[in-house]
């Protein structure tokens, strides 16, 4: 009886709070209905389905996602794949790993997603204030193509897979806001945050200007609050898309632009910054380098001069979205795509990875699993120049982070994992002023600003280097720190610029920090000294790259995050 009471009260309470909803479109094969029923199901049962996934039974396309099993078949390096197939075989599939896709939508009634969106997680659609996070437009398709690389139901005669066919999404639609507040910035990285094992973030700043984009103060509280309370407490794993502005030309003789250090979300502490590498193991021409950059995943890369293969995963339904029915030879049935790319794929790739590795050890926490994808990380493309090892013996890449995404590597390296039971420390050293002028023109010489810290923290686990500086072009420095280990990090390096106000090239004389950004002082983040001691001596040294503009650095502080 006190059950039956239960169910009514719930069914009452479900009509008054979502009766009012409408359909994302008319005619749909999937009715409202059924999404209702799967909702006040959920209410009376609080739990999401218990999913059973074959890893022999059949998705048509599967046999086009190199990037999940690569068998050379377009002509890639065999195994060069983020190796999830053998944990399928152990009955590892993401299991009631909920992901939340932040993007331009979510197609919550495609085919190859329905039975993995989440029935305990609400949606959130920031243009129309609904539940249903659904495309309103119909050339949107970006986040179902993201959904389906992390979790397109697997084993269901359907179309694709996701790298974690049993985890389950839940949509939030704010990229299709023609203005984005930073108030909606931060209600996308806290929806259902308490649910949310993973926010995935196959957006940023935009891409292909050089310019300098610091994140709000609301985007980074949170990205706080979803470490510090999300998932029960355990703490939301954000991960970021590094972005597709590395060069703006032809492969063959690129331009460079950007840097992922550019980017004030994807150089966040409390993200994970994710590029992209082809079916070769190199990295993709577009994907930015950082030192911010936490790992790699595969996407669309590239040979010499031309592009290969890129990435199958699920469209908008039907003539909606990127494939209108087998155009520009896209797959004829219009519900799947086979031109997904950008570090936009990469990153639910590395995202699906970590749903498996949570959906084995649930009780991870944030801080856990980051470490445990930067020390599994594979040693890709090993005769790279840029290859380093850190004070604490990780592999450092500013164009692959720590290596590229391994799922085996990753469980494997979580079966012996002792938990970080030390709080997260953070120390914000005093800042330093020496106002010491930069040599015009010299990439030799350079400005030198020598840093003394002394901290409680003996572990590394991210640091911020607050930069100000009067130049009066920035985009001709090359910054770099050298930490007391010996272990250097690039933040910017020389590169063209184009004010994405006007879309004209940066002006000499006017291109300045403080004219990009409203403040004279940018925060880079670091995340190649992970694992090192902090205190000692850190070396800061700027160059300027070309003659006429000139300037200071004004002042320098550092942030150290770590145990």
């Amino acid at each position: 009886m006190n059950r039956l009471k239960t169910l009514i009260a719930l069914l009452a309470f479900t009509s008054f709070a979502f009766g009012n909803c409408k359909p994302a479109h008319k005619g749909e094969k999937i009715s409202d209905l059924v999404l209702y029923y799967l909702l006040f199901l959920a209410l009376s049962n609080g739990s999401e389905e218990n999913c059973s996934f074959s890893p022999s039974s059949n998705d048509p396309l599967y046999s086009d996602e190199w990037h999940l099993k690569n068998i050379g078949q377009f002509g890639g390096t065999v195994g060069e794949d983020a190796n999830v197939s053998p944990l399928w075989d152990q009955d590892i599939s993401g299991n009631r790993v909920i992901v939340s896709v932040v993007d331009d939508g979510l197609d919550i009634k495609h085919e190859d997603l329905v039975q993995n969106i989440s029935v305990t997680a609400r949606g959130l659609n920031l243009l129309n204030g609904t539940i249903y996070p659904t495309h309103s437009y119909s050339n949107s398709f970006h986040g179902s193509a993201v959904g389906g690389v992390i979790a397109a139901r697997g084993g269901n005669n359907l179309g694709v897979r996701g790298a974690a066919p049993c985890s389950k999404l839940v949509g939030v639609n704010i990229l299709e806001k023609s203005t984005i507040y930073t108030s909606d910035e931060y209600r996308a990285m806290v929806n259902e945050s308490a649910r949310v094992s993973i926010s995935n973030n196959s957006w940023g700043s935009p891409d292909n200007y050089g310019w300098l984009w610091p994140s709000s103060a609301l985007w980074q509280q949170g990205v706080n609050e979803g470490i510090s309370k999300g998932k029960s407490g355990k703490g939301t794993v954000y991960v970021w898309a590094a972005g597709n502005g590395a060069f703006r030309n032809i492969i063959a003789s690129p331009l460079l632009f950007d840097n992922a250090n550019y980017d004030g979300q994807a150089n966040y502490y409390g993200v994970m910054a994710i590029g992209g590498i082809g079916q070769n193991g190199k990295k993709a021409a577009y994907s930015e380098s950082g030192a911010n950059l936490w790992v790699v995943a595969h996407t669309q890369g590239n040979d010499a001069t031309a592009y290969t293969t890129a990435i199958s995963t699920t469209d908008a339904t039907g003539a909606n979205g990127l494939n209108v029915g087998g155009s520009s030879g896209d797959y004829s049935l219009g519900n799947y795509t086979k031109k997904f790319n950008g570090t936009s794929s990469a990153t639910p790739l590395a995202a699906g990875v970590i749903a498996l590795l949570i959906g084995k050890y649930p009780d991870l926490t944030w801080r856990d699993v980051r470490e445990l994808v930067a020390y599994s990380a594979r040693k890709n493309d090993a005769s790279d120049v840029d290859w380093s090892l850190n004070a604490a013996g990780l592999n450092i890449n500013h164009k692959y982070g720590f290596g590229a995404v391994d799922a085996v590597s990753l469980l494997t390296k979580a079966k012996t994992w002792t938990p970080i039971t030390a709080g997260l420390n953070t120390y914000t050293a005093s800042a330093l002023s020496p106002n010491t002028s930069i040599p015009d023109n010299d990439l030799v010489t350079g400005a030198t600003v020598n840093y003394n810290i002394s901290s409680p923290i003996s572990y590394i686990e991210y640091v911020d280097v607050e930069f100000t500086s009067n130049h009066t072009y920035f985009p001709e420095l090359r910054i770099e720190i050298t930490s007391p280990s010996g272990t250097k990090s690039v933040l910017s390096e020389p590169h063209y610029c184009v004010n994405p106000y006007n879309n004209t090239t940066c002006s000499s004389g006017n291109t300045s920090i403080a004219s990009m950004t409203g403040s004279s002082t940018y925060r880079f983040g670091v995340a190649r000294h992970l694992g090192e001691n902090p205190n000692g001596i850190w070396v800061l040294k700027v160059y300027d790259a070309s003659a006429t503009d000139t300037g200071q650095i004004n002042s320098v502080q550092l942030r150290i995050y770590g145990r």
